[in-house]
């Protein structure tokens, strides 16, 4: 008797799919622009470089990460999943900026996927941009929402304390 197993992955991206996605990443960083923790040119920059990263297809996660005056930490993960696996279509928001405290500082951190083929011309890219290469993701958080289109996605988990 022969037994024979296969496996298959499908990769839902797209560059439409993609910037569908980003729509609501936009619509999330101009909450945080309304809220005066960013200005609103700068936000279109950050969104903008993260766009060009995920058309590149080198972004495993970003996050949008808060630091209050106490030092306790907070943020927005945003995990990009192309595998078909994100079904879920929220609109942006589902936070309140307005409750942390003033003086909570924002920034935003970027994780590759390991073997990205494009990743260092996108590292160069955003280096040019103003980026560094000293993040560190935050770990732990619960998922609060997806940003979806037709399977590609971007899975949104909320760390620490809101």
């Amino acid at each position: 008797m022969t037994t024979t197993r296969t496996a298959t992955h499908a990769n839902t991206f797209t560059e439409a799919r993609a910037r569908e996605v980003m729509r609501q990443v936009h619509g999330d960083f101009m909450n945080w622009a309304s809220a005066g923790f960013i200005g609103r040119e700068r936000a279109q920059q950050i969104v903008d470089d993260l766009e060009y990263a995920v058309l590149q297809q080198v972004v495993e996660t970003f996050q949008v990460q808060l630091v209050r005056p106490d030092g306790e930490p907070a943020g927005l993960s945003y995990a990009i999943r192309d595998d078909g696996s994100i079904l879920e279509e929220s609109k942006a928001g589902g936070f309140n900026p307005y409750n942390l405290p003033t003086g909570t500082k924002l920034s935003v951190c970027l994780q590759y996927r390991a073997n990205a083929a494009k990743r260092w011309e996108v590292d160069a890219y955003l280096l040019r941009r103003g980026w560094q290469n000293n993040g560190q993701l935050l770990e732990g958080g619960a998922r609060d929402r997806a940003y979806s289109q037709d399977g590609f996605g971007a899975e949104r988990i909320k760390i620490g304390a809101w």
